[in-house]
Parts: structure tokens; sequence; C-alpha cells
């Protein structure tokens, strides 16, 4: 069926009102079909205004998407190499790219592993390079095998892993290593809260960080904290923004939380009484961009996480 006239204005309108003014989505409905997102109508009429849809395709040549040109790999291919004094893997796979790194004097037999989800507007490869991210491991002094996967990118992107266990059995069979018999820790920034949620009954996955990505799935997040057995008890670390409402509401409903103005500096860290919190909320003196691109952040939460020290 084809609108027109005042049906096609109401539309319009109504998506208009109904437009989210800021941070991801839950729901994922695929883009629908026909073009960038702009509606159009028959040129004797005036043009409607680009769409607001959240899902309508975006234009990745275009800020805010990184521009940082990376070589696309097949499925498959290994690339070796060194960066920040430890060793990496960029690996094809059928679900995209997915980048390895190992510091040096990395003990196997006490180590754990860190998952880092990017954000929006951009691809892990991306997310690598723009952010630094072997820097920010290698400044945060831990003894783990770290990997960053492909994450929904925009709106209308699913979860590219649903499976943790998938994710680390090819990165791990890929590289020639054995999965260290440490905690997992997942780390995801905005919108990386999506796959985050559907990875949160991995038996071994202790510690969650979410660099302002508590836009939903605050009922998730609370009924994975409760006790359930375990040695140790699962832990939550929010660091917020633009989630900073979300945040205090969730940090008030759970007994012992502990909150803190700002994040400490790294010479500072974390001290012990956020160190043994299962919730503990940093109000961010960064912004949304900053806390993954500036460098004093991600090495201060990791830092303090349940990985163990490099000695």
């Amino acid at each position: 069926m084809r609108w027109s006239g005042a049906p096609l204005l109401a539309l319009t309108l109504l998506a208009v009102a109904c437009a989210r003014p800021r941070g991801p989505a839950v729901g994922t409905p695929p883009p629908g079909p026909g073009g960038p997102g702009v509606t159009t109508v028959p040129t004797s009429r005036p043009q409607a205004p680009p769409s607001t849809d959240p899902f309508a395709p975006p234009d990745r040549t275009q800020a805010p998407w990184s521009q940082t040109p990376v070589r696309l790999l097949g499925i498959g291919e290994v690339e070796t190499g060194t960066a920040a004094g430890g060793a990496s893997w960029r690996v094809g796979t059928t679900r995209g790219a997915v980048w390895a790194w190992r510091p040096a004097g990395y003990r196997a037999r006490d180590a754990g592993v860190c998952v880092y989800l990017h954000g929006y507007y951009t691809t892990v490869d991306q997310a690598v390079l723009d952010h630094r991210l072997a820097e920010q491991f290698a400044a945060s002094g831990r003894n783990a095998l770290f990997i960053a996967a492909e994450a929904p990118a925009w709106n209308g992107e699913d979860g590219v892993w649903p499976d943790l266990d998938e994710l680390l059995a090819e990165t791990f069979r890929r590289i020639g290593l054995r999965p260290p018999p440490g905690p997992v820790v997942v780390v995801g920034h905005s919108g990386a809260f999506r796959p985050i949620l559907s990875w949160l009954g991995h038996p071994r996955l202790e510690e969650v960080v979410l660099l302002d990505g508590l836009y939903r799935g605050e009922a998730q997040f609370k009924d994975w904290l409760q006790p359930s057995g375990r040695t140790r008890p699962r832990r939550l670390v929010l660091v917020s923004d633009e989630t900073l409402p979300a945040a205090e509401a969730l940090v008030a409903t759970i007994p012992g939380a502990v909150s803190l103005p700002e994040v400490p500096a790294p010479d500072r860290g974390l001290d012990g009484a956020a160190r043994s919190a299962r919730l503990i909320h940093l109000k961010s003196q960064h912004s949304h961009m900053a806390m993954v691109e500036g460098g004093e952040v991600l090495p201060v939460l990791l830092g303090a996480s349940r990985l163990a020290p490099l000695r």
C-alpha cells in the first residue's frame, strides 16, 4: 500500500513524537526495506523530513561513525603481532573479527579471561585502534587473556555473539592457546549491555563492568547479583554519565552497594570497601566517549577486578 497526503504527514509526526531522545534501544527489529531511512513522496509534493526511526539503516560514512580504515580478514585468517609489549592475534570468523591480546609475563595457571565489547558507531577493529585497547589492558597489570569481539554497532543490529561459550571456544581454538582456569570478566561500553544480558547465565562469569551502559536490563542485573551458593559472589561495576539516574536507582535496591563520586585516578585505584562490594557505582567525571578513549577509566576498573595481578 502506498501512503501519501494527510496519512503520510500523520505517520511522520507520530514517528517524531515517539522517537527515543538518546541512548541505545533494546529491541532489534529488522530494518525496513527501501533505502537509507528517508521517506519519499511524489515529486509534486514537498519532501518529508529524514526518518527518526532508530532502526533505519545508518550512513556509516558520517560522524559519529569511526572512519579508521581496517583490512578485512577472511574467515579462518589469523594475523599475529605485538602490541603494548604483549602478543596479539586478529582472527577472522563467521561472526566478524576477534582480537586477542596476551600480556608479557602471562601465567596460564592462574590467568583469567577479560572480554571487551565496544559500543555503537564503531567496529571491534576500529575500537582496538581508536581506543588504544592494548595499552589500556597493559596498564591494568592483570594476568589475563584479553579478547575484544564484535558487538551491535547500532540499534538495528542483533548481538553478534549470542553464546559466550562459542566466542571463547572459537578464539582459543584459532590462536592455539588453552583457556585459563581463572574468572571471566566482561566489560561493555554503552549499547554492549545488550549482548551481555544474554551472557549472564554463563557459570564462569564473575564480574560485569558497564561503562555507561545501564540503559536497560536493571531487573536482570539485579537478579544476577543475588546470592547463588557460589564460592565468591558475583560483582557488577557501573560507571555512569548518561545512565546516572538508572545506576542510582539500582544502587538503592542492593544492600551493601558502594557509590563513589568519581572515578579514582590511576595512581589511587579503588579502596578495600569498593573492591569487596558486589555492586560498585562510580559517577564519572569523564564523558560517555572519554570513558573508553581517555585511558583513565578502564585500567583502574580492571586493576580492581577479580583478575589476578601480574607479578
